[in-house]
């Protein structure tokens, strides 16, 4: 913790409150949300187009812009996860297993409002730990050299596979798949070419816009296409199979007592969502997917996994309370902990501001206005999220012979706006197909998205601390924090086999 400086403290306060700040930190939470809502057009993308606007506008209105685009984009990527199954931005997609099996339980709109109130939780917690703590984590955050982040890693991973399905082998065989995806492209090390089959558009691995909206989406959208053209009469009724209803009634709301039973995974999401987002690399994903699963051993939500509120309050919580923890590593030592933290650094050094350890003491007003622009975006994130939520629970009832033609294609504009190649199109269809047969082997496919996300930055710390150990595996346990989370990992292993012996 440090001083406050009272000064800077109430200049802050004038410089947040004034309306030109707060008019510019809305129309940033509108875009967000909106361009976080469109599959495939990450909010990444909003944010390094609003860059140049800081070479003319004022910091405090550029930082309210981009703080209000990354909140709401963060949110924002929950919506079409919950109404279509199909996540907007890769941090939500691990709201789709709950979320969408609420909106075909005809509960989208609990789905889609607990996922906003869970979000501004979330997101209020972390800039809550980033205003009151960002030194002291700022200080622990590189003691996490190869071997820590080894081991955190391995530890987010083992988490998920044993958590995430009754049947530890579905789990095991989920994740190698994601890890074989991963490891496609060009060795990290050595530059040779892995599993790219002689394509050239392979050297750069596995694109994983393409991979999540084809995965999640495309086996849907062609079920209920089929549904449309064998059986329009009762496309969009909800069968044995699971076809999404089309509610013909106003939907309820979500009660104060259902937000509140979900405590557990509002607390367990915000707790890990920050922790995770304060290091360098993990991002809102493995957030979310982490949160996930520690969730699962704690509710006693029978449903969860099946269309349960807490599912979405863990997964959401978690991926926004990395919104503030992730300026943590980059207000204190210039280390952007994912690729949008290195966006909204790159607007602060173009502003003037060089981010480091003197940061707080150079430009201690210019780090209060963040610390309250990332409060004040929460409440406006709250208030648009909820004028938004009822048109987005109308999308639901268009007919469905217009609903998912239409879907289609935002999904593959989307894909092709990734990185404007038609390869990611064709990318999509074999992620769409390796979908399938997850649906048909009721795979769980938590394993697979965190297995692809975390084997690149395992890989890198892995051999990383066998060059500086030259080989020796005891530099894996040898500091404190490497020795707790390897014990971590090997109980949450032991609980999990030990609750699988009968009796």
């Amino acid at each position: 913790m440090f001083d406050f400086n009272v000064e800077a403290v109430f200049g802050a306060v004038a410089i947040v409150f004034a309306l030109d700040t707060a008019m510019f930190v809305m129309l940033g939470i509108v875009v967000g949300i909106t361009t976080g809502a469109i599959p495939g057009l990450a909010h990444s993308l909003p944010i390094a187009l609003v860059l140049p606007f800081s070479f003319f506008l004022p910091i405090h209105q550029t930082m309210g812009l981009l703080i209000g685009t990354y909140q709401g984009g963060t949110y924002g990527g929950s919506i079409t996860a919950i109404a279509f199954g199909t996540p907007g931005t890769p941090g939500a997609a691990a709201t789709v297993a709950d979320g969408y099996a609420l909106t075909r339980q005809g509960k989208g709109k609990k789905a889609l409002q607990m996922g906003l109130y869970s979000s501004v939780v979330g997101g209020l917690f972390g800039s809550l730990v980033l205003i009151f703590l960002v030194v002291p984590i700022g200080r622990i955050a590189p003691r996490f050299g190869p071997a820590e982040l080894t081991a955190l890693y391995f530890m987010a991973l083992s988490l998920v596979v044993v958590f995430s399905t009754e049947n530890a082998g579905k789990g095991i065989l989920s994740a190698g798949i994601g890890f074989f995806l991963a490891i496609i492209g060009r060795d990290i090390i050595t530059g040779g070419l892995r599993f790219t089959f002689g394509i050239r558009y392979m050297q750069a691995g596995f694109p994983l816009v393409p991979l999540l909206m084809g995965f999640f989406a495309l086996p849907e959208i062609i079920k209920q296409i089929h549904t449309v053209i064998t059986d329009p009469e009762h496309a969009g009724q909800v069968s044995e199979d699971g076809v999404l209803e089309l509610p013909k009634k106003a939907e309820p709301g979500l009660g104060l007592k259902e937000f509140l039973g979900s405590w557990k995974g509002t607390t367990i999401g915000s707790v890990v969502g920050t922790f995770l987002g304060a290091l360098p690399g993990p991002g809102a994903t493995l957030a979310a997917y982490t949160s996930y699963s520690v969730t699962s051993q704690f509710t006693e939500d029978k449903s969860y996994g099946k269309g349960s509120l807490e599912g979405v309050a863990a997964a959401e919580s978690a991926n926004n309370a990395t919104c503030g923890a992730t300026f943590i590593p980059m207000l204190t030592f210039g280390i952007p902990g994912s690729s949008i933290s290195a966006l909204l650094m790159a607007a602060l050094i173009m502003e003037g501001v060089p981010v480091g350890p003197r940061v707080v003491i150079d430009h201690t007003l210019v780090v209060y206005t963040i610390f309250l622009l990332m409060l004040v975006a929460n409440p406006f994130n709250l208030i648009f999220g909820r004028l938004l939520i009822p048109v987005f629970t109308r999308l639901t009832k268009i007919p469905a012979v217009v609903l998912w033609p239409t879907i289609a294609i935002v999904l593959v504009i989307g894909t092709y706006a990734y990185n404007n190649r038609p390869f990611d199109i064709i990318m999509c269809i074999v992620a769409g197909l390796i979908g399938y047969f997850y649906r048909w082997f009721k795979l769980p496919d938590g394993p697979l998205v965190l297995a692809f996300l975390v084997t690149p930055l395992f890989e890198a710390s892995f051999r990383q601390a066998l060059t500086i150990s030259r080989g020796d595996p005891m530099f894996f346990v040898q500091s404190p924090i490497a020795q707790v989370l390897w014990v971590i990992t090997a109980l949450s292993i032991f609980f999990f086999l030990r609750k699988k012996e009968p009796g």
